[in-house]
């Protein structure tokens, strides 16, 4: 069994929510489950997110074109179920006790069929009704999950949640206030040749500007997008849609303006 304070620490730790899946991921493989699956199983406004299932997961690519092709989100009685209770319960659970319809049934029995066995869901309450969902699998069964055992999964579950959604909230809110900075047409030029890796001096001669003046306009590209070099700046502007740098190899050398 991983350390939950290990765990707890180094999800908290984490620079990133992909990072904090695969932290969660890895803790899993250590008990037996190899096949994991996050879904947002009702709207998230406290994240700006809407209902999906397979938010995050590493099921196979077949079993989720088919789960998709087949829309067996509707009538997958393991999220369904979730809506009953807030306690962690296992998929065999919901074979033997609850009365399934035929639809239902044939979810849970192709399940098998894909190798996810000894299923688990383990539904994680937040605020406003917010209802989050992880469910996991093994590929080759046998886990012997036992009271104890479902118990510190529900744990480590539950901070995997709180971390990755505090994670994704800043990444959230970091991608809305890039999206909210303007650039001067001159700071986007500036950074469109950076973009081309060129120096200084070189994008200077290449505006017909002071060296001076492309640092002061650096500096401020700088501030607008929280960077403190040239490369960070380039990289947040790239995948923020600030500047598109394949449109600079068209471009024709500007005439040096008299300074």
């Amino acid at each position: 069994m991983p350390s939950l304070e290990r765990f707890i620490e180094a999800t908290n730790a984490a620079k990133s929510s992909e990072e904090v899946f695969l932290l969660f991921q890895n803790a899993l493989k250590k008990l037996g489950y190899d096949r994991l699956c996050y879904s947002l199983i009702t709207d998230h406004p406290s994240l700006g997110l809407e209902a999906g299932h397979g938010v995050m997961r590493n099921y196979s690519e077949d079993w989720m074109k088919h789960y998709v092709q087949k829309s067996y989100e509707k009538i997958d009685p393991v999220p369904k179920y979730c809506f009953s209770t807030n306690k962690p319960f296992t998929w065999e659970w919901v074979i033997n006790s609850l009365e399934l319809s035929n639809d239902e049934k044939t979810v849970m029995n192709e399940a098998q069929e894909a190798k996810l066995l000894d299923g688990i869901a383990i539904p994680i309450y937040g605020i406003n009704g917010e209802i989050a969902g992880v469910g996991m699998a093994s590929s080759a069964g046998q886990t012997g999950i036992n009271k104890d055992m479902l118990c510190k999964i529900r744990a480590l579950a539950f901070q995997f949640h709180l971390a990755y959604t505090e994670k994704e909230s800043q990444e959230q809110e970091q991608i809305q206030c890039l999206q909210n900075i303007q650039l001067t047409d001159r700071e986007r030029e500036i950074l469109l040749w950076a973009a081309e890796g060129k120096s200084d001096a070189t994008i200077a001669d290449l505006i017909g500007v002071s060296y001076p003046t492309v640092r002061f306009h650096l500096n401020n590209i700088y501030k607008k997008l929280d960077a403190n070099e040239r490369t960070f700046a380039v990289v947040k502007a790239i995948r923020n849609g600030l500047i598109l740098p394949n449109f600079v190899s068209a471009l024709e050398t500007p005439i040096k303006l008299v300074r």
